[in-house]
């Protein structure tokens, strides 16, 4: 997902601007993103950095950066970037973990069109073969059922990401939902979390809606892939082996949330 430098400070700049962005086959939003993408740049950072964000806002409303860590300056009474200027947020990676970063300034609508991205801080590098960072959501533009879609990583069915692996390789997944208001069970057919606390196979593993949970590595059974459940603004990190070769489908198991596009499919193959 991410290899941070050795430098002690990490500069990052990001501009918020509006976005069409096309999610599900003839379907689209008028976005606010940041750097034209959903999800946001990945950032990446050591632990003990110092990490500087310039924020270029091109809206026409104020915005903010947010992270899920420790307050940058102006986040306790949010400092707001006015439209056509430039604002720095800098703050410390204190924490090694996974965090959400998101605009502030304009509540669930901004994080609801598209203003988020995930930070990781790193406290040494994982011994794995593939990380993959995992951003459930939704969309509902005008607040109407009829709009609503359920998205993994900024797209909703056909359009989700499809993942592939060699037969035996480790993967580590970053889990995490934006939200902005529902939960989701996150789930791949054929595979079971396995309990960070127990060792036993479980179906879901809950976060919730802006909070965080952080698993550290931990020795797992061959043969298992996780299965999850996110609530909104939930953070998890966990790592398998991706053992199991075929085709599987991962999905949210609230049938809603499937029929809202949020269904797509890995692929585990044999090593050629």
């Amino acid at each position: 997902a991410c290899s941070p430098d050795d430098s002690y400070l990490k500069q990052f700049s990001l501009t918020a601007q509006y976005t069409d962005w096309e999610f599900t086959l003839g379907g689209s939003i008028d976005a606010w993103t940041f750097d034209g993408i959903i999800p946001a740049p990945l950032l990446c950072a050591n632990l003990g950095d110092t990490i500087e964000v310039s924020l270029t806002n091109t809206l026409e409303v104020p915005v903010s950066f947010h992270v899920h860590l420790n307050p940058p300056e102006g986040v306790v009474n949010p400092e707001q970037v006015a439209p056509e200027q430039t604002g720095v947020f800098s703050f410390l990676a204190n924490q090694a973990g996974t965090y959400l970063y998101h605009d502030l300034a304009n509540g669930n609508e901004g994080t609801g069109r598209g203003l988020y991205g995930a930070l990781i801080v790193r406290d040494g590098i994982p011994e794995v073969d593939h990380e993959i960072v995992v951003i459930l959501g939704e969309y509902q533009p005008d607040y109407h059922p009829d709009t609503y879609a359920a998205i993994v990583n900024g797209f909703a069915f056909p359009y989700l990401p499809a993942w592939n692996f060699e037969l035996g390789e480790r993967v580590q997944v970053h889990l995490l939902n934006i939200g902005p208001s529902e939960e989701h069970t996150f789930h791949i057919h054929g595979h079971r979390w396995i309990d960070s606390d127990e060792g036993r196979p479980i179906d879901n593993k809950f976060l919730s809606p802006h909070s965080a949970v952080y698993h550290p590595e931990i020795s797992r059974p061959e043969g298992f892939i996780p299965l999850a459940s996110a609530l909104v603004d939930d953070v998890s990190v966990f790592a398998f082996n991706a053992d199991s070769a075929g085709e599987w489908m991962y999905h949210c198991h609230i049938y809603d949330h499937i029929n809202a596009g949020m269904m797509g499919h890995l692929e585990v193959q044999e090593a050629e």
